[in-house]
């Protein structure tokens, strides 16, 4: 049963239900006013009667023949007389019944009895009042006047359950039909990605309400489940152009020294310093491309990290890799994140800046409050390219035949945006470019 079929026989369950519970509770009222109507009635007539405004039955009833002469005190109600004893003296032509309650009421004078009584079948409102010398006074009038209306209010409240089970069984439907719209354009829209498994497909929206933000929702996981593919597929690719050449390199040299078994052993040995320098390049750059794609995109550690430390530590360990000297700058700075993260990102900052000044001239780096900074003497990097070189396997045309992999300055800018912070491009004091990023300083509570 689908969720249209489901909410229409909800709303004729719940109109059916309301309409009965409107209905019973108008029969129990009106059942009740009728009564207390009828009661009131029987009061007054038995009041009149005994006060003398109004005729009683005066014949007594002819106990051998059980007959009565009828004399009319109003064709509403019906009339019995009761002595002290209790006997019948009188009545309208009906005789109503007498128990020991009515006796005790016609001996002496009590509290008058309302009570339904039955005679051949028909019932009856009767009451029994004492009066005043002795004997009682039974008044009674029949019920089936206010069953028929009752009856009647059963039959209307029956059938306005059934026209208003209908009535909201379409309106459920329709308002189903309306409601689950897009419900149901989402379903297409999650089958049609399923099958083709094609994330640039929108869903409409329309509306600010629980369903319109559940579109609006999957649409942002669509656009990132996109985004996401496109830079796998870039990632594959660029990964592709990149291993293609150490790749070519190595078998081309490989094959060289398969075919030249008595080649001079210097181009031997050279061949083969070269295949190790090239399947050293390769490992770089698959552990590379490895921390790229399976980078969760987890927020890093919120530990206090003093960034001063950090960039000692990272420059002590490229100091020792290298031999080159560094010139440090530091003043403290406090930030939440993750140590290991930031010292990677130093680090591939300095080899950076290694592989693009000359070996002879300075490097340093700044870290303070302002970022941590660093500040090479090469080439520089033009205005027009410093957004690109953040991207992944960027690598200008001169670039080509230097080492490395284009991934070094990709990987900073990712645990840089991880720690909420932004990597920044400018001229270099030293004459090259000075690279870095900026972080959000810890506050005192969290120092």
């Amino acid at each position: 049963m689908g969720l249209g079929a489901r909410l229409a026989m909800g709303f004729a369950v719940v109109g059916v239900a309301t309409a009965l519970f409107v209905g019973g509770a108008s029969y129990v009222t009106t059942d009740r006013q009728v009564t207390a109507e009828i009661d009131q009635f029987l009061v007054q007539r038995a009041n009149e009667i005994s006060d003398g405004r109004r005729d009683e039955p005066r014949d007594r009833r002819d106990r051998q023949s059980n007959e009565a002469v009828i004399v009319a005190v109003g064709p509403d109600a019906e009339v019995q007389i009761l002595d002290r004893e209790g006997d019948v003296v009188s009545n309208t032509g009906l005789l109503l019944p007498v128990d020991q309650t009515d006796r005790d009421l016609a001996d002496h004078k009590q509290r008058a009895v309302l009570r339904t009584i039955s005679v051949d079948g028909t019932e009856y409102r009767m009451i029994t009042d004492h009066l005043d010398g002795g004997g009682a006074i039974q008044v009674a009038r029949s019920l089936e006047e206010s069953a028929s209306l009752l009856n009647v209010l059963q039959t209307r409240t029956l059938i306005i359950a059934g026209a208003v089970a209908m009535l909201a069984a379409g309106a459920g439907w329709v308002l189903a039909q309306r409601t689950t719209r897009p419900l149901r354009a989402l379903t297409d829209t999650v089958d049609e990605v399923a099958e083709t498994r094609d994330f640039a497909v929108p869903v409409p929206t329309s509306g600010r309400d629980e369903v319109g933000r559940l579109a609006d929702g999957f649409n942002r996981m669509l656009e990132t489940l996109q985004r996401s593919q496109q830079q796998q597929r870039r990632l594959v690719q660029d990964a592709a152009h990149e291993l293609r050449t150490p790749l070519t390199s190595v078998t081309a040299n490989v094959d060289w020294l398969m075919r030249a078994s008595d080649a001079d052993p210097e181009a031997r040995n050279e061949t083969l310093a070269g295949v190790r320098r090239e399947l050293g390049e390769l490992n770089n750059v698959m552990a590379e491309i490895i921390e790229l794609a399976t980078d969760s995109h987890e927020p890093p550690p919120t530990v206090p990290v003093d960034l001063a430390a950090v960039v000692d530590t990272a420059v002590d360990r490229f100091v020792r890799r290298s031999g080159r000297d560094v010139t440090t700058h530091a003043s403290p700075a406090t930030v939440m994140g993750d140590p290991d993260g930031l010292a990677r990102a130093v680090t591939n900052l300095l080899a950076n800046a290694d592989k693009y000044s000359p070996a002879d001239s300075p490097i340093a780096i700044d870290v303070g409050p302002d970022g941590v900074f660093v500040d090479d003497a090469g080439p520089g990097i033009p205005a027009a390219e410093r957004d690109l070189v953040f991207d992944r396997f960027y690598r200008r045309d001169q670039d080509r035949s230097m080492p490395g992999s284009g991934l070094g300055l990709s990987i900073v800018a990712s645990i840089v945006e991880q720690h909420g912070g932004n990597v920044v491009v400018t001229e270099s004091d030293l004459g090259g470019a000075r690279v870095g990023f900026r972080l959000p300083l810890a506050d005192d509570d969290q120092r």
